[in-house]
């Protein structure tokens, strides 16, 4: 069985581009946005999001520059570009199809559920 837990950084990359839409951000904005914005279960770790940045950033989807205007030690900066833009609507493309393949997963479970052949909370 594939563990829940493997599969929760799969979108972390899209929730990044989308929260970069708001504005530039650092890591550690960006890291406690993700953790007030989503469930507790998937405890994202600062390391996952840095990692996810850096190749958010090789593939050209967000470019980063140092702040050193606030004091204490410099920040580096990120911001979504055109090519991150673009991606983000793929994940968007993704996404939907996704949850739709989820809903009828839903759908054809709660049908056995109802139907008395599972138990909803076995």
């Amino acid at each position: 069985m594939v563990s829940v837990m493997q599969k929760q950084n799969r979108h972390l990359p899209a929730f990044l581009l989308l929260l970069l839409l708001d504005g530039e951000a650092h890591g550690g904005t960006l890291w406690s946005k993700l953790k007030s914005l989503l469930p507790d279960q998937w405890n994202i770790d600062s390391g996952a999001v840095y990692r996810t940045l850096r190749d958010l950033e090789e593939r050209g989807a967000v470019s980063s520059q140092w702040m050193t205007e606030e004091p204490g030690p410099p920040k580096r900066v990120y911001a979504i570009t055109q090519k991150g833009l673009e991606e983000l609507y793929e994940w968007r493309k993704d996404i939907l199809m996704r949850k739709q393949s989820l809903d009828i997963f839903l759908s054809r479970f709660d049908e056995h559920v109802r139907s008395g052949r599972l138990h909803e909370d076995a």
